[in-house]
């Protein structure tokens, strides 16, 4: 029943169109810093090269990642944070219930909204580590800092980032993880929002705000209790290459955080099929 219930949900979502426009706007504006290295770097020598990974559109040395994360808060939620809040407005909870039953509906719900949102914001990314790869020299290895790779400030800076011990082993495995757990956090958000649309919620405009607010309070943590040494601004840990004050202290605080979201998200989840199952 569960398989069913991911194949008709996940069908549905892509017919609604939304997860397909912001596919394509987040394509866009990678291809968009794609090409802009393409243009800005060609021909230069590989010794004045910067690493193929620095040039990401997540990359903190990126313009683009900072329009991103600017309305990151609003976009996350429209490929699939509507999805429950639609079914209820056409009535299709119904006819995918009598189906698969209200667990299976749920439950297939929960996993459908993560997929398609993770394939959304961490597809684009990880075609555009393909294609920097191909499109720029590998052994590069020049930082947009000008720091050489053994400067004494380099190495201070590597050690202020978030897994910094996976950055010392391989870049492209860093900048690999890091899109990963980026479509891992804009699902868990996902999930949050159609969770909260579990609620009584009259207009779909209101389905922003969760995550919104989520994100922005966190943001203002940092500067209300300054005694605080976890960096909580969301723009720090979104994009790779940051740097932190207490880089390992931040990296817990980004798994817990990460994970009570999810859990608080799965228990309102567990409760409504409790309530639909009697």
């Amino acid at each position: 029943m569960l398989k069913n219930s991911i194949k008709m949900q996940w069908n549905v979502l892509w017919e609604r169109r939304t997860a397909t426009i912001i596919l394509a706007l987040v394509t866009a504006l990678m291809l968009v810093n794609f090409f802009s290295n393409v243009w800005i770097y060609q021909g230069r020598d590989v010794l004045d090269m910067y690493h193929p990974m620095k040039l990401l559109t997540l990359s903190s040395w990126s313009q683009y990642s900072y329009y991103l994360m600017q309305y990151y808060p609003l976009l996350v939620v429209i490929p699939a944070g509507f999805a429950l809040f639609a079914d209820k407005q056409l009535n299709q909870y119904i006819f995918i219930q009598t189906r698969v039953g209200a667990k299976a509906y749920y439950w297939g719900k929960l996993v459908v909204v993560f997929l398609v949102t993770f394939l959304v914001f961490a597809g684009p990314f990880l075609l555009e580590i393909i294609l920097n790869i191909i499109a720029f020299p590998i052994n590069a290895v020049g930082d947009p800092a000008n720091f050489g790779v053994y400067d004494a400030n380099y190495l201070d800076q590597i050690d202020m980032q978030l897994f910094s011990n996976l950055y010392t082993k391989s870049q492209y495995a860093y900048a690999l993880v890091f899109t990963l757990f980026f479509g891992l956090i804009s699902g868990v958000l996902a999930i949050f929002t159609v969770a909260v649309s579990m609620f009584q919620i009259r207009y779909r405009i209101f389905l922003f705000l969760p995550c919104y607010l989520l994100l922005h309070l966190l943001a203002y943590v940092n500067q209300l209790i300054p005694a605080i040494t976890l960096e909580t601004n969301y723009f720090f840990y979104l994009v790779f290459y940051n740097h932190f004050r207490n880089a390992t202290g931040s990296s817990i605080a980004l798994v817990v955080i990460t994970l009570s979201i999810c859990l608080v998200s799965i228990l309102i989840f567990s409760v409504k099929m409790r309530k639909d199952a009697f």
